[in-house]
């Protein structure tokens, strides 16, 4: 037919149907669900065929066990046959994703001001007393090592606030030649005497002579401090947290946070590191500490991984760029 010649030199993906049956399909059309010669009938291409006419947004499939979002546009053409035009979407979904997320982190930079202002005041009265109560105390006072504790957490949590303030935005700063083993054991020793990981077995597989990392320590000990508190609250106290760094042959130095949690539901995985999203039920999460931690990664030219399965546990993975020994000085 010679509007068969004029479908075939179309670019977009066009198809002629009747019922379920596949009547034509153009090149564009093959290529973009992979069709050899022959065309499957239409219930294959897509698990909900259009039966009306009008736009629609459907999934569709091709026939290599591949599918893409699809924006489908069905119209008359003559007798029972219909016109399919079909357009692979996905790209335009994940940037209208990658904008929606950027909104959500600019909601939360107006929100973390207000965050930030509410509770610095009261940690710096924390860290005063915390100050003039160690002055105060002998030498000799067992009390002090718990005192310096008290100082030091309450440190962390100004600096939880400051990224908070900084969260979304580009930031300076990392300068700094940070040990990775060091910061796994300072952040680990800070919460060790807690209740929470009073039960839990503590397994250090920590690799001698690591590259050191060129970035903020303070962020990267956030990070730390965060994945560790995670696990112990995923275990409610018992299990076994085990502690990994290894330098992999892609220039990355790599620790591992893994414990031996409920793990993670597997529709839940690829939404974890999301602003105000949380797995934690009864008001105890705020959505913002995995979010956070990948904004700091990130910054430092990282990524963060998370490996899961439902009652084996969880495994955070962290890459950042190592240094090489010969730039360092």
């Amino acid at each position: 037919m010679e509007d068969y010649k004029i479908f075939a030199g179309m670019k977009d993906a066009l198809a002629l149907v009747e019922g379920d049956r596949l009547v034509y399909a153009n090149q564009a059309f093959k290529k973009l669900f992979r069709l050899g010669e022959e065309i499957p009938p239409l219930r294959e291409l897509f698990d909900h065929p259009p039966q009306e006419y009008g736009l629609f947004e459907l999934v569709a499939n091709r026939l290599d066990g591949t599918n893409f979002e699809a924006e489908v546009i069905k119209l008359p053409y003559r007798d029972d046959v219909s016109q399919l035009l079909v357009r692979d979407v996905s790209e335009r979904r994940a940037t209208e994703k990658m904008w929606l997320q950027a909104e959500r982190l600019t909601a939360m930079g107006k929100l973390a001001g207000e965050i930030a202002h509410e509770i610095n005041n009261p940690l710096g009265g924390i860290m005063l007393y915390g100050n003039l109560l160690k002055e105060d105390l002998p030498a000799e006072s067992p009390l002090l090592e718990y005192v310096d504790k008290i100082i030091k957490l309450a440190t962390r949590c100004r600096i939880i606030a400051k990224a908070l303030l900084n969260f979304g935005r580009p930031e300076d700063g990392l300068e700094e030649w940070v040990d990775v083993n060091r910061v796994l054991q300072d952040m680990f020793s800070l919460i060790a005497d807690h209740r929470l990981f009073r039960g839990i077995d503590v397994r250090w597989e920590l690799t001698e002579g690591l590259p050191l990392v060129q970035g903020n320590r303070s962020q990267l000990e956030q990070v730390v401090l965060n994945l560790i508190i995670n696990a112990g609250e995923a275990m409610e106290g018992r299990g076994v947290l085990t502690l990994r760094t290894y330098a992999s042959e892609d220039e990355m130095v790599i620790f591992e946070v893994e414990d031996t949690g409920p793990g993670i539901p597997p529709e839940l995985v690829s939404r974890i590191f999301e602003p105000f999203f949380t797995t934690k039920t009864g008001g105890k999460g705020t959505g913002l500490g995995l979010a956070i931690c990948h904004g700091i990664v990130k910054r430092h030219g990282g990524k963060i991984e998370v490996e899961s399965k439902p009652g084996e546990g969880a495994l955070f993975r962290v890459k950042l760029p190592r240094l090489h020994y010969e730039t360092h000085e």
